[in-house]
């Protein structure tokens, strides 16, 4: 019987963190380091056209522009670093990016959405933002 008691006495201690922790970290279905793969890939000059596309919501849709963005990383090198993440919802959240290329940065918030095969992805206005940036524009 003394184990059972320290059992229910682990058990409340437990759940009130557990609850603690849910309340705390409802901050986000997705942590910075997921996202920051994402947006690793959008700025790489080495990745292909269909590896920007995956990591776009409706990247299809976006293919040429995409391609387009490929030949201006070549000359103009950006990189993001994934900040401070805020929950939209269950499948969409908020990522202050730090944006930056040869002359400086500035951060953007980025918004991203969760894929029905649970991958996130830049959504496609956040990919929009950017790629106008680079004098290309969404179609």
């Amino acid at each position: 019987s003394d184990s059972s008691s320290d059992t229910t006495t682990d058990s409340t201690a437990t759940s009130a963190s557990t609850t603690t922790t849910t309340t705390a970290a409802a901050a986000a279905p997705v942590d910075a380091a997921v996202l920051q793969q994402s947006v690793d890939v959008f700025f790489d000059p080495a990745a292909s056209t269909d590896d920007r596309v995956a990591v776009v919501e409706d990247g299809t849709e976006h293919r040429a522009e995409l391609d387009q963005f490929t030949g201006v990383l070549a000359g103009y090198p950006l990189t993001g670093t994934v900040g401070e993440v805020t929950v939209v919802d269950d499948d969409t959240v908020t990522a202050t990016t730090e944006v930056a290329g040869p002359h400086g940065g500035a951060p953007m918030p980025l918004q991203f959405s969760r894929t029905d095969d649970g991958a996130w992805v830049l959504d496609d206005d956040a990919a929009c933002s950017i790629l106008e940036m680079g004098r290309i524009t969404c179609a």
